[in-house]
């Protein structure tokens, strides 16, 4: 509804308006419109009429538009005499206008939330400050290089590889779009030119500024305004750094890149074809902007000596090598560098990949670059441990914007086009890397989502993964079934053909209750076990035997459950399972993507967070979960149980087996803080520990409302397998019926299991309808006759009914989904929901055979659908290839977001406060309830590998440390997700606490770090003491020594380097691996509690 207004002072602002109506009237608490604080704020907007005599005055009217409902609401009270609203010292009026208001309006000030006026004050001031242009006269792209008469002190050098001059041929202005954080240079002249660019600079992406005039020239524009300053200015009101100034650098065309160098390399590279390892990274330093052509050819003759007298050594030399570079000092020429690595690298012993496992090399393609990472150690797959011996012919490719984030842009671009050409021609054309040709080969389906697909040097490999003539003509189908050779998975057993059958789905109506699982027999199920439990460190102790696996077999992808009527060793699989076909074995692996050896803790997220509380729960409910979740975080201080707790609930320093360290330590009667009854525990460093998982766990609850929820378990899904045995004949089997749950919960430790009773709320991540999230019953103990009573940590659905339970919940089923299960009372309270429809969904097909080209365009356009289109979309695009339009796409209703979608910046110094209001929501006061605490300084790190002078007995030990902590270096540079090195408490946490935009990169990340510390420790643990053995108290007592001898060097070199002042990088974990092995050892002699 909208009023006109009249008796506005003329000096008055659409801002000083609307925020005396919120003030006086719509938003005063108590009041008309709100009887308390936590209550949505009424929306508004407030419009002036300019003066006709121009200026920046107005005419003394204006309109007041409203919804419907508060609109009416207002009248009534206005005409009553109830309102009053002072501007100035002046009385607004109002009255009807009778006028419609615009649908579009309506909408917005339905849904979106009221904008303080002093932050959209301030942002419009901002953008209006940022309007003028500035004239480009010529662009510059380059790089930094150390001339070779520099001194130690003087500057870095500019190298100029391209350059246009914009002044005489063409025109160029660059502009600073504060809407979209970045800055961009239009270049083109649109009266006389019909193609024109545009160079884009993120600000996030900006790492330095600086400003300089050349022979002291003083830029002026035609104004006579000087540009430098202008420019400076411009820098600090859009937020970023601000530009050093007065910089003067030294640029030339030293033509490093020319065709007659990049010519050179080439020929050396082709010529290395036999060592393609060590090619990759001579390869990696130009690519990765770590060294120029001249450096690298001046390192020709050392690195072919490596290789002619340490060629089995040389890749893994190289390696460090590159690593090294790039974080060199800018004054330490890359010859000495490299000299300085390989004298360390030829003292270490070489690691090998378990099995399991193997050394990945990854490519990153970015809009301008391709970037060369690895190898790094990484789970194997079908396809890789059939070409073992063979992994350097594979490559993981991924498609990224320059800062390495998948890509990003605004609804205006043409980015369909860039990816096309960008993304699209590497797919169809492949690409070469250090002399060798790579084609696209496929993806995994988790891969996708990330933007990473595989590559091959020989891609008839395809033609060997299975038959895939049924979806062939569908480009999502084809390449979605080839992904499944490409599952990082363990292999278990080896079934012969007459060990497997097929059954029959459940079905009813056309519903399929079974769509994606299969049953095993308890025989198998064991035998799988043990052959997992051979690889875990802890050889299966800290889990419960799984009921159920999800499994990757020939052309069938799903779960398989324990059927207690299964006899011998004996699998039997579903059509629904069966996704192409693979003929022609005897024999076939069952390879295990996934076990379920315990329950999962079910958090809260802001998805979920936001659905329960548009279903009725009180905001009152997450704050108080979360003042509990916080409560217990923060006293972590207090006690080794309370860290311990910690730890265990969020599987932190679980690698350096921390959590066993300080149990075994506190059972002999050491506790953190001092006291006259129990020796302290405490050190520096464990005290950093504890800040940092502190803030780990608060950070994820801040940023994400990841609070965990009790009296609930995350469980696999399976289907009760009943009616099927009923329509075989089988008597007296008891079915769930519809609506109704089994869950039996068995956490390692419990001598008895706990079977759930009662009402339940489950749901399945991630929640995109307010009908995703439904009422089951559980039905407590097994009755007699069910054949799902000895299946423990999964969650068991009826396979009976008018609706699949699994499909009502997203859109799930039950080829792995997990879903959470939910008896925590004050989340029961629900606003009943009927759940969303989820039909199945028609592939998208060509009318003739999909070819490889049919399928890179399938990635393509999945890349792109991904960049601009919604959650829900997203997750079914994979799945059916149905293009989503982007025009058809719902715009922001307003230009800010919510202050609990700002940055993980610490302090919050680049999240500009014209660009967040304050939200209302739970989520809102959820996320301003917590403060995080700076972290402590850890001190000067020295990060150099010599180390300090130490007696000769202990050079054994010395050599395993030199090669630990070398590894240690490169994982820290290489997982670091900004341009500083993760700490060494980062590393033993298992997290990386720099802010990511991604939090799916992020996460991809966290993952690959913590692989490759896996195998690090590993190798370690059987460098020190061996493979540790049950029952063989005489080894064990060598092994003892050890890792008593590995303790002692550590506390030698540790007092050596706090007499330094420095604290050596890898010291501390280092003690940590020495320590947990001689409590471990101890513990198998019996003087400690396993």
């Amino acid at each position: 509804m909208e009023f006109y207004i009249s008796h506005v002072p003329t000096r008055a602002t659409e801002y000083t308006v609307t925020k005396a109506i919120a003030d006086q009237v719509l938003h005063k608490c108590p009041g008309l419109f709100l009887a308390d604080r936590q209550q949505r704020l009424p929306n508004f907007k407030v419009t002036l009429n300019p003066d006709d005599r121009g200026g920046v005055r107005n005419n003394g009217t204006g309109a007041l538009t409203l919804t419907t409902a508060i609109g009416a609401e207002f009248l009534a009270l206005y005409n009553q005499g109830n309102i009053t609203a002072m501007v100035d010292g002046r009385q607004l009026v109002f009255h009807p206008s009778g006028r419609p208001v615009d649908a579009g309006l309506e909408m917005t000030l339905e849904r979106a939330p009221f904008i303080d006026p002093d932050i959209a004050q301030e942002r419009q001031k901002k953008i209006d400050a940022l309007q003028d242009r500035f004239c480009v006269c010529k662009v510059q792209i380059g790089t930094f290089y150390r001339p070779d008469n520099a001194g130690p002190c003087d500057s870095r050098a500019f190298s100029i590889e391209w350059e246009t001059d914009l002044k005489q041929r063409s025109m160029a202005w660059l502009k600073f779009e504060y809407d979209h954080k970045l800055m961009r240079v239009e270049i083109g002249d649109p009266a006389t030119e019909s193609t024109r660019y545009d160079v884009v600079v993120k600000f996030h992406n900006i790492a330095k500024m600086a400003l300089g005039c050349s022979f002291g020239e003083h830029h002026k524009d035609r104004y006579g305004r000087d540009v430098l300053n202008r420019f400076y200015n411009f820098c600090v009101e859009a937020g970023l750094r601000p530009p050093i100034r007065h910089v003067m650098i030294d640029a030339s065309k030293q033509e490093f890149f020319n065709n007659g160098n990049l010519h050179h390399i080439l020929r050396w590279l082709v010529a290395l074809c036999d060592n393609w390892p060590i090619a990759f990274q001579i390869q990696a330093l130009l690519n990765n902007g770590i060294a120029h052509t001249r450096d690298v050819l001046k390192l020709r003759p050392r690195i072919d000596e490596l290789i002619s007298r340490h060629g089995s050594i040389a890749g893994e030399v190289m390696r460090y090598f590159v690593e090294a570079a790039a974080n060199r000092p800018t004054v330490q020429p890359l010859q000495k560098c490299f000299e300085a690595i390989l004298q360390r690298q030829l003292r270490r012993r070489q690691f090998t990949a378990p099995d399991g496992r193997f050394f990945c090399h990854h490519v990153t393609i970015t809009p301008t670059r391709r970037l060369l990472e690895g190898p790094n150690i990484m789970q194997a797959n079908r396809v890789l441990r059939e070409f073992k011996g063979y992994e350097d012919y594979f490559l993981r490719v991924a498609f990224r914007d320059e800062d390495h984030l998948q890509y990003r842009w605004t609804r205006d671009v043409d980015g369909e086009t860039f990816l096309r050409e960008r993304v699209g021609k590497v797919l169809k054309e492949g690409f070469d890397i250090a002399g060798r040709h790579f084609s696209f080969l496929a993806y995994s389906s988790s891969a996708l989502k990330t933007h990473a697909v595989w590559f091959v040097t020989a891609e008839s490999i395809r033609a060997t993964l299975g038959n895939f003539e049924t979806v062939v003509h569908s480009p999502s189908k084809y390449g979605a079934r080839m992904a499944q050779a490409f599952t990082a998975t363990d292999p278990s057993v080896k079934l012969h053909k007459s060990q497997w059958t097929t059954m029959p789905d459940i079905c009813q109506n056309g519903i399929v209750f079974t769509d994606g699982i299969g049953t095993m027999s308890q025989e198998l199920a064991t035998l799988i076990w043990q052959t997992l439990c051979r690889n875990y460190s802890d050889n299966g102790a800290n889990a419960v035997q799984p009921a159920a696996y999800q499994i990757r077999f020939l052309g069938y992808k799903g779960m398989v459950a324990v059927d207690p009527l299964l006899k011998g060793i004996h699998m039997c699989l579903r059509p629904s399972m069966k996704k192409f076909d693979v003929e022609g074995k005897d024999f076939a692996e069952i390879e295990i993507a996934s076990s379920f050896g315990k329950p999962m803790t079910v958090r809260l997220n802001r998805p979920l967070v936001m659905v329960l509380e548009d279903r009725g729960v009180p905001m009152q409910v997450f704050l108080e979960l979360q003042e509990q979740a916080v409560s217990n975080t923060r006293r972590a201080d207090e006690s080794v149980s309370t860290f311990i707790d910690l730890l265990e609930d969020h599987k932190l320093c679980k690698d350096f087996w921390v959590p066993d360290i300080l149990r075994r330590l506190n059972s002999s009667g050491s506790e953190l803080n001092l006291s006259q009854m129990q020796p302290p525990l405490d050190t520096p460093f464990l005290s950093r520990l504890r800040s940092y998982a502190i803030n780990h766990v608060l950070r994820d609850i801040k940023y994400h409302a990841r609070v965990p929820v009790p009296d609930s378990y995350m469980l696999p899904g399976v289907a009760d397998e009943g009616p099927a045995h009923v329509k075989r004949g089988l008597p007296n089997v008891y079915c769930l019926p519809q609506g109704k749950i089994f869950a039996c919960i068995q956490n390692p430790g419990d001598n008895e299991p706990t079977w759930l009773r009662g009402p339940c709320v489950i749901f399945r991540n991630p929640v995109m309808h307010p009908g995703d999230v439904q009422f089951v019953e559980a039905i407590g103990e097994p009755p007699r006759n069910c054949l799902f009573a000895k299946l423990k940590n999964v969650v068991v659905f009826p396979a009976q009914g008018t609706r699949s339970l699994p499909n009502s919940l997203a859109g799930g089923d039950l080829d792995g989904d997990t879903y959470a299960v939910v008896q925590y009372g004050p989340l029961l309270d629900l606003r009943p929901q009927k759940p969303g429809a989820y039909p199945p969904v028609t592939p998208f097909t060509l009318g003739r055979p999909s070819t490889v080209n049919d399928v890179c365009d399938f990635i393509v356009e999945y890349i792109h659908s991904d960049v601009v289109i919604s959650r829900n979309q997203a997750v079914d695009y994979p799945k059916n290839g149905h293009k989503v339009k982007t025009h058809d796409l719902p715009r922001a209703l307003v230009p800010f977001k919510p202050d609990w979608h700002q940055s993980e910046q610490p302090e919050q110094s680049n999240n500009l406060k014209a660009d967040y209001y304050e939200s209302s929501r739970a989520l809102g006061y959820m996320y301003r309830s917590i403060e995080l605490e700076k972290l402590p300084d850890g001190g000067v790190s020295d990060m150099r590998s010599d180390m300090p002078s130490t007696d000769r007995s202990w050079e054994d030990i010395a050599s395993v440390y030199t090669g630990y902590q070398e590894e240690l270096i490169y994982i820290s540079t290489t997982y670091s997700l900004s341009k500083t090195a993760l700490s060494e408490e980062e590393l033993v946490i298992g997290t990386v606490l720099a802010n990511c935009s991604n939090r799916e990169y992020k996460k991809d990340r966290v993952y690959a770090m913590k692989e490759s510390l896996s195998f690090l420790l590993r190798v370690t643990r059987e460098a020190l003491v061996g493979e540790l053995h049950e029952d063989q108290t005489e080894e064990i007592a060598g092994q003892l020594a050890r890792a008593w001898k590995a303790w002692n060097y550590t506390l030698d070199i540790q007092r050596a380097s706090n007499d330094s002042g420095t604290s050596l990088f890898g010291s501390h974990s280092f003690g940590l691996i020495a320590l947990g092995l001689v409590l471990e050892c101890l513990a198998r002699m019996g003087s400690l509690p396993l």
